[in-house]
């Protein structure tokens, strides 16, 4: 009885563990205004235009997402870049020093609107400690059932 208490506190204590490091250490409102600033860049940007077989080319500074939205789809060269594809937004992942290319492949001209959010340190901690306190939640999660389910056996 005194191993199922013990393994139930160690789950609760691992789950609040886990929301405590969600809300102070992942800056969820810095990483939810970067998102909302981007896809608000990315409706406010005028339209290009890529007729049949041409490419725009963009380089970054730091690594950073590009996001663009297309009437059609778009190739991405280099290939080996992580993108994304939700709808009619890509998401490319972007390391510095590295030109990207999107190429209209397709035979009749492609609109298309980019945002890019810029991955800074504090960005990148708060990822972090969001998977960081995801796992720890679930971890907590499945120790806190056990616990409960160890106490109901032995009662």
């Amino acid at each position: 009885m005194r191993l199922s208490i013990a393994i139930t506190i160690a789950g609760i204590a691992m789950v609040a563990i886990a929301a405590v490091l969600f809300l102070l250490g992942s800056q969820a409102s810095s990483l939810a205004s970067s998102v909302n600033e981007a896809l608000a860049q990315l409706n406010k940007t005028k339209a290009a235009v890529l007729g049949p077989g041409d490419n725009v080319s963009f380089s970054f500074p730091e690594p950073s997402i590009l996001l663009v939205n297309s009437s059609a789809p778009l190739k991405v060269v280099p290939e080996s870049l992580r993108v994304v594809v939700q709808g009619t937004i890509m998401a490319v992942a972007v390391q510095p020093g590295v030109s990207v290319y999107l190429v209209n492949n397709n035979t009749r001209p492609v609109s298309f609107r980019y945002a890019v959010v810029a991955i800074s340190p504090s960005l990148s901690r708060a990822v972090f400690f969001a998977l960081i306190s995801l796992g720890l939640g679930f971890v907590g999660f499945v120790v806190l059932v056990v616990g409960v389910v160890l106490y109901v056996l032995k009662k």
